[in-house]
């Protein structure tokens, strides 16, 4: 073996990765679509556009949110199904289906629009699924005690992105006249209300007590154990099966069930699963961040299934402090964590503007529904607000997404890496 001295000991500069990880390209992606969605509130405000709600909840649902959970579960794949990475044709593929379903939103196509959204969970669905579908090929990889098998709170991502297919490509069929959608948009909210918070839930309990460093992150508290899959599994079903019962409520018009079921599945996923009353673990801006999202979403579906009657402006509590906050957490370790650079890093990405920013556009938000005349300039106000939060971070995540910093041990005799 040939002896290598300090002096030839030198670091590996800083360069682009040669694998371009699905994140790298979705999470900026992800982030353009969160400034995007909520600037057809400023072009209202200066008398450009008609009222854009239903094409800023499709930019927010099926372009910003689309983009960071693709960019995670395709980054995540290898280490949740020990199966193989991303192919560049998967990542380009989803998010060129993004971006084209974003521009058909923006001209006015909702059939296109919601047709690409539902390509692309598609393709996701394969890309997740085929990968752990495979592992039954495995000795052992599936069973009790399997080594392979993936997380069983997959089941919630997997009924979430069937969900969210199933609410695309009925929205899609609406749109162009083929079918028709009860006055109760529950097509929108088989993404909304189920993909989105089915992918928050089963997720979230896997990443925040892990992202958070505390002891036994896998522990259910009063459930079950890391290794212990049937109790898992079990618990998985019963949020799966709470937020099922609420869509069906929804449906048959009984929303304040709806609301409590949603809310029960919320406290039990976040106490017990995200173990939000534990205080311990790392005390760093992404591990508050991620704690405080846990937070927000438990303060949203409570609050919605108390007061009923104001739950547009609650679910923006849940949208906000819950959807955005956790994006901007998992979002900040990933793009640290995967370049290599160190988790002081973090609170360089994740600044204090960034979350006074969110803060600020939330209460906006909120107060908008009860703003009367001026409501108008306060959606304003927190669209402003929320693309000053997702500008700062995109600012400062940018450089460490486009490069990966690393420091290898190279005698100076050796050619230098391409």
């Amino acid at each position: 073996m040939q002896h290598v001295t300090r002096e030839q000991v030198r670091p590996l500069p800083v360069a682009v990765s040669a694998a371009i990880e699905p994140y790298r390209v979705l999470f900026p992606l992800g982030a353009a679509l969160a400034i995007a969605g909520v600037a057809p509130w400023l072009a209202l405000a200066a008398g450009i556009t008609l009222w854009p709600g239903r094409l800023h909840a499709g930019l927010m649902m099926e372009g910003f949110e689309l983009s960071f959970v693709s960019g995670f579960l395709l980054t995540a794949m290898p280490a949740f199904t020990h199966g193989a990475k991303a192919h560049a044709s998967e990542t380009w593929g989803i998010a060129a289906g993004i971006a084209l379903s974003a521009l058909a939103a923006f001209a006015g196509l909702e059939t296109y629009a919601h047709a690409f959204a539902a390509l692309v969970l598609i393709q996701l669905l394969i890309a997740v699924a085929g990968r752990a579908f495979s592992r039954l090929l495995a000795p052992g990889g599936w069973g009790p005690g399997g080594a392979g098998a993936p997380p069983e709170e997959f089941l919630l991502v997997g009924l979430g992105l069937l969900a969210g297919v199933a609410g695309t490509a009925w929205q899609a069929a609406v749109a162009a006249g083929w079918a028709h959608e009860p006055a109760l948009h529950m097509a929108e909210h088989l993404v909304s209300r189920f993909m989105v918070l089915a992918l928050v839930l089963g997720l979230g309990g896997l990443l925040v007590p892990t992202f958070a460093m505390m002891p036994e992150p896998l522990t259910i508290l009063g459930v079950a154990r890391a290794g212990d899959r049937p109790r898992r599994r079990a618990f998985a079903a019963t949020l799966a099966v709470l937020l099922m019962g609420a869509l069906v409520a929804e449906a048959t018009q009984h929303p304040r069930m709806a609301a409590v079921l949603r809310a029960a599945a919320g406290a039990a996923s976040t106490l017990l699963a995200w173990k939000l009353l534990r205080p311990e673990g790392r005390r760093d801006g992404v591990a508050w961040a991620i704690r405080a999202a846990g937070w927000g979403l438990l303060a949203g579906l409570a609050s919605i299934a108390l007061w009923p009657a104001h739950e547009i402006a609650l679910w923006h509590v849940v949208f906000v402090a819950g959807y955005g906050l956790l994006t901007l957490g998992i979002g900040t370790r990933v793009v640290v964590s995967h370049g290599g650079h160190g988790l002081a890093d973090e609170a360089r990405v994740l600044s204090r503007l960034t979350l006074f920013a969110l803060a600020l556009a939330l209460v906006l938000r909120v107060s908008a529904e009860y703003a009367g005349a001026f409501m108008l300039p306060v959606l304003a106000g927190a669209a402003g607000c929320w693309i000053a939060a997702w500008g700062v971070w995109l600012a400062r995540a940018w450089p460490r997404v486009r490069q990966t910093r690393k420091a290898l041990l190279m005698p100076r005799s050796s050619p230098s890496p391409r």
